[in-house]
């Protein structure tokens, strides 16, 4: 669609309706969708930070990509970080009120108020263990990321930070 008027384009550099010269228009919507295919095929095969990284680059070129911007929330869902999903989709449901998926996935997740507020106490003690390690507490830092871990077996960047303790430690 025209991002002037909202019309239909066809193959020409100009749009039939306004008369808007749409050719680089056209060009960055395809790189959108072409970042956007890359992050499909990398999340298929488990590439999850490859495909965050294809579609921050999709993002970039079109922020309303809704595809994108649906697929971004699952990624983030997948890896544990709930937050960020969440707000991918409340981003993409605004964007586009109807027909969206996101709005079932906001829904679901709403639905199950336990499920919400046990994930909220479980980035508490992330954050938690993140200033300990801040402090050095290397040890209490390690025993909040366990009971993190065990509550979101996929939150990646939690174990990234045990990791990090581990070979700080050695």
């Amino acid at each position: 669609e025209c991002y002037r008027c909202g019309a239909t384009l066809g193959r020409e550099s100009f749009c039939p309706s306004c008369g808007t010269d749409v050719k680089v228009y056209k060009k960055i919507m395809q790189t959108s969708n072409a970042y956007y295919n890359q992050a499909l095929s990398r999340a298929g095969v488990r590439d999850l930070s490859g495909a965050v990284e294809s579609l921050k680059k999709s993002l970039r070129f079109n922020k309303k990509n809704i595809q994108a911007r649906n697929l971004l929330g699952l990624v983030y869902f997948e890896m544990g970080e709930t937050v960020s999903a969440l707000s991918e989709w409340v981003i993409s449901k605004n964007f586009k009120p109807e027909n969206n998926i996101a709005g079932e996935y906001l829904d679901e997740i709403q639905k199950n108020r336990a499920r919400l507020e046990s994930i909220n106490q479980t980035i508490k003690k992330y954050n938690q263990a993140l200033n300990y390690a801040k402090q050095g507490n290397d040890d209490l830092a390690m025993l909040q990321l366990k009971n993190v871990v065990a509550a979101i077996p996929n939150f990646v960047d939690a174990y990234l930070l045990m990791l990090s303790l581990i070979h700080i430690s050695e």
